[in-house]
């Protein structure tokens, strides 16, 4: 058994819907119904018809009160037996992407140990779903993640407050050719351009495809490459494999000097912001002393 297969059937007993609730739980359709099924296998019984909606059989709805129920009391125990209360209030637990704890988390750390004296910090990373689950669990005390569709979908509101600390732009980079001109252009003359895309399981994804969507006139792009790191993505940009959207505070050395270039329209370029996330209620002086002063500085 595994609590992750809990979460799933959870998930999928409230969006009534496998591709939905794959989508919400960063997994591809495919992998999530085998999910389904290896849990079906473990219990010894179908629990959802596999019908439009999705619905649960009668073994299905017993057994989603004892899907909550363990999910509860192991996220409840976990919590429990975690770090000793001491050292846990000594030590600020951050969770945060992986690009943002090299190009955002430093300087921004740095500002508030100025104001607030030094404070020993812990950042544990990992994709969208994986820090939110942390920050759920209480194994993180704050949140630091790109603002999109996926997170704000995902982040109940009512449990969790947030704070909007900073902008960033998505920007689409093209390596240059050898006359210093960009090898990808994104205009109505280039035709099919080879594009370097998101995985499902990167924050982002969401927020250049809803802004793809809204523009009236859409670049032609063929996907060539799929990564789950930026910074996978940078490395093939910077190799002239594709052209690709990444935030500027990534590529602007690489902007700088030169090996890569911003291509198209400003239409193109995707404004987006980076947040700050903690549980209502959190009576952690340390955590309260940070919030109070990153509140101030909010945008």
């Amino acid at each position: 058994m595994n609590l992750v297969w809990l979460e799933d059937f959870i998930e999928l007993a409230r969006t009534r819907s496998f591709s939905r609730a794959a989508e919400n739980r960063f997994v591809t359709h495919p992998a999530f119904g085998r999910r389904i099924k290896a849990l079906e296998q473990w219990v010894g019984a179908a629990l959802v018809t596999r019908s439009q909606p999705v619905t649960l059989t009668r073994a299905g709805k017993l057994f989603l009160d004892a899907a909550h129920n363990a999910s509860d009391v192991l996220y409840a125990a976990r919590a429990q037996l975690r770090e000793s209360p001491a050292e846990s209030t000594d030590i600020l637990r951050l969770a945060t992407g992986r690009t943002l704890s090299q190009t955002f988390f430093p300087d921004w750390y740095d500002g508030i140990r100025q104001h607030c004296g030094p404070f020993p910090v812990s950042i544990s990373t990992g994709g969208a779903q994986d820090v939110i689950v942390k920050l759920a669990a209480s194994d993180a005390d704050l949140l630091l993640i790109y603002s999109s569709p996926a997170t704000r979908m995902l982040i109940d509101h009512q449990r969790y407050e947030s704070l909007t600390i900073a902008h960033e732009m998505l920007l689409p980079v093209s390596a240059p050719d050898q006359r210093g001109r960009p090898l990808y252009r994104l205009d109505a003359k280039a035709g099919a351009v080879p594009w370097l895309a998101f995985s499902q399981t990167l924050t982002l994804r969401g927020v250049l495809a809803k802004h793809l969507a809204e523009l009236e006139q859409k670049p032609v792009l063929k996907m060539v490459y799929q990564a789950d790191s930026y910074e996978s993505i940078q490395e093939m940009a910077l190799r002239g494999t594709g052209v690709a959207w990444l935030p500027q505070r990534l590529v602007q050395k690489d902007l700088a000097e030169g090996r890569l270039m911003i291509v198209g329209e400003q239409s193109l370029r995707i404004r987006f912001d980076v947040s700050l996330f903690r549980v209502r209620g959190n009576s952690n002086e340390l955590v309260q002393t940070i919030w109070n002063y990153v509140a101030t500085q909010a945008l």
